[in-house]
């Protein structure tokens, strides 16, 4: 059975969403990945004659949720059954894209009709590529002739944009693809961020960690572009399985349970393999006391800022600091650090600011006294 990927290409008007779609395609047939495409299903809905207008903004988008519901439905038991080693679902926009056109209201109506909510839609793709609008950054490269039911102006375009980056802040693996560089390298860097999501040539996590002083947590909760998403950790190591780590991620209906095994390259650079397992699988693991190594919990602000993705986690036993993480692509790849944080110093090497070594700070803190 193929090892099945699902990845959702989202973003403004014009930022080149379908033609990214037949690109990643044609490449990644290359490497041997066998892909399923679910093509925009919101021009082919207005094409028919169904539009906003005609039959209403909620009738239409319960329609747009249904029918892009089923398209990728059926993506996933074709996949399945895939013969390749890797398959990979592709989807021209997420099923959390709608909410940036309907009140939280009507959106919560009718993807409750299909037992979704928010929180559980932003944790359906194992990652979320976010190809920003030409009309931020690239403007003279928007343009509304290559779709016939493609009507807003660049304006509008730039808030759309930021409306939708703003309902997917909060998923575990976000990528903002901007128009720092021509189409090209955009397409190129997409397919490098995809390979990188399949673990191709293998599934390599490379991060830098900061230590920095405690973050304004009202600023961080009135940010456009940040999420808080509650985390608790669990080391294990078991006779039949070695080392690895289970984590909750979120909370309510929309939370998620992932089983992590690592294996170190350097301080910089991990093999990391992630798997979905259920609620029930996840409580299990927690019976087997014996085997936990330590457990932490924390508060993770996703932040999206100028064109990167950060995780700032915020520990109950820090009242004066928190850290800072960022994921690349490479060891030496550039990166800037958001003004709003106050660096105290990069600590991706120190062996104590590590989450199985903050575990320990962890227990003594909610056992002391």
């Amino acid at each position: 059975m193929a090892e099945i990927v699902k990845i959702a290409l989202t973003g403004g008007p014009c930022g080149g969403k379908t033609t990214a779609l037949d690109f990643l395609k044609t490449r990644l047939e290359q490497y041997g990945v066998e892909v399923f495409c679910v093509y925009e299903q919101a021009t082919a809905l207005m094409n028919s004659g169904i539009t906003p207008q005609s039959a209403g903004s909620y009738e239409f988008h319960c329609q747009l949720f249904e029918n892009q519901l089923s398209e990728e439905q059926k993506a996933e038991k074709s996949a399945q059954v895939s013969s390749a080693k890797k398959a990979l679902i592709l989807c021209d926009r997420g099923l959390l894209d709608s909410r940036a056109y309907v009140t939280e209201e009507e959106f919560s109506q009718y993807s409750a009709l299909y037992g979704f909510c928010e929180e559980s839609l932003r944790n359906r793709y194992d990652a979320v590529f976010h190809l920003v609008t030409a009309a931020d950054g690239a403007e003279s490269n928007y343009s509304n002739s290559n779709n016939s039911v493609r009507s807003e102006n660049a304006a509008f375009a730039r808030k759309l944009d930021s409306d939708i980056l703003s309902l997917w802040v909060g998923t575990q693996h976000l990528r903002i693809i901007d128009n720092s560089a021509d189409f090209e390298r955009k397409l190129t860097r997409l397919l490098n961020e995809t390979l990188a999501v399949l673990g191709i040539p293998e599934p390599l996590e490379i991060e830098r960690k900061f230590l920095i002083g405690f973050p304004d947590i009202y600023y961080l909760n009135n940010m456009k572009h940040c999420r808080r998403v509650p985390i608790t950790q669990v080391y294990m190591e078991t006779p039949d399985e070695g080392a690895f780590r289970i984590r909750r991620r979120g909370e309510g209906r929309g939370r998620l349970f992932i089983k992590t095994v690592k294996r170190k390259i350097n301080d910089m650079k991990r093999v990391e393999t992630e798997t979905i397992i259920t609620e029930d699988e996840y409580n299990d693991h927690l019976k087997n006391k014996e085997y936990i190594d330590g457990i932490i919990s924390k508060d993770r602000y996703c932040i999206a800022w100028q064109g990167s993705y950060y995780e700032l986690d915020v520990y109950p036993f820090w009242p004066d600091r928190a850290t800072l993480e960022i994921e690349l692509l490479s060891e030496n790849q550039p990166y800037k650090l958001p003004d709003f944080i106050k660096l105290i110093r990069e600590v991706t090497t120190e062996k104590q600011y590590r989450n199985k070594v903050l575990a320990v700070t962890y227990a003594k803190f909610f056992n002391r006294g």
